[in-house]
């Protein structure tokens, strides 16, 4: 894969055999303002996260969008995320004057500036759709999980996703001209969603992972979650949720209750390795 600026931007070889087929089709401009468009947003993205000092494997570039992968797992502030994810969708924006004050140089022919406003346009508008793993979609999710458990928040957001794209395809299959690039999209959209559903355990591993490394958010609002001693620890985990830190209170029969930190009780499942246990045992090592 070829690299562009440093080792963390990389072009997608679909996107070289588009730009092959766009020489011969004599529609090379038009993938060269869509692919300089989509980097502009990418770059969004990554400047606010470096801002941000965001651990950042990869940004990948594809010929109708981009993906950016980082180390951070959810486990940002909020309004890091947030600003992450916005600051794609905002370079839209500024280019929306850049390409008006353009026209008025006569550099382009009006064709070209009209094209370049409509491209803009729905990559603008693409990229706030509801779906995963769109800028939308990411947004959908931050709202949810700020609301719900982290589990919880990531179920609704996939079942709303795959609504929403159902939702979209429909709609431009009715309402727009017919393409198969319209088809292609939402086929890779149905795919990343389907790949996420699948790894969602995965996922929310990693996410625990993370809490334990840096011992809880950042956010350390506190609250509680009330068990009985027979509930298994992951059952436990499955009720944490982003911004907060978490006091586990595990009811016994004779009525006491045992206290126990969300830190300690990840390090009895990671570093431990008590995957199997349930909130007796985790109450008992705690107490001894």
């Amino acid at each position: 894969m070829t690299r562009l600026i440093n080792n963390h931007f990389h072009v997608h070889p679909l996107l070289w055999i588009l730009l092959g087929i766009g020489i011969l089709t004599g529609s090379l401009w038009q993938l060269v303002i869509m692919f300089s468009l989509v980097w502009i947003h990418e770059l969004g993205h990554y400047a606010m996260a470096r801002f941000f000092k965001w651990r950042i494997r990869s940004v990948m570039l594809w010929p109708f969008g981009g993906v950016m992968e980082t180390e951070e797992h959810h486990t940002r502030p909020f309004h890091e995320e947030v600003l992450v994810v916005v600051a794609g969708p905002l370079q839209h924006v500024w280019l929306w004057g850049a390409i008006s004050l353009l026209g008025y140089t006569g550099w382009l022919s009006p064709a070209t500036i009209e094209m370049m406003h409509v491209y803009n346009g729905i990559l603008f508008l693409f990229n706030l759709l509801p779906i995963w793993p769109l800028d939308g979609g990411k947004l959908l999710f931050l709202s949810l999980s700020y609301a719900l458990p982290f589990v919880r928040a990531q179920q609704i957001l996939l079942y709303l996703s795959v609504f929403f794209l159902v939702v979209s395809l429909v709609s431009a299959l009715i309402f727009l001209p017919f393409s198969l690039s319209t088809i292609f999209l939402a086929a890779f959209l149905l795919w990343e969603n389907r790949l996420e559903w699948k790894q969602r355990e995965y996922s929310f591993l990693r996410y625990l992972m993370k809490r334990h490394e840096q011992n809880g958010e950042k956010v350390h609002k506190l609250r509680a979650i009330h068990v009985n001693e027979d509930i298994p620890v992951m059952h436990i985990f499955r009720q944490f949720k982003r911004g907060n830190h978490h006091q586990i209170f595990v009811t016994r029969p004779n009525q006491s209750r045992a206290q126990i930190d969300e830190g300690e009780c990840l390090y009895y499942y990671f570093t431990m390795k008590q995957s199997r246990a349930k909130a007796a045992e985790l109450a008992e090592w705690f107490a001894s």
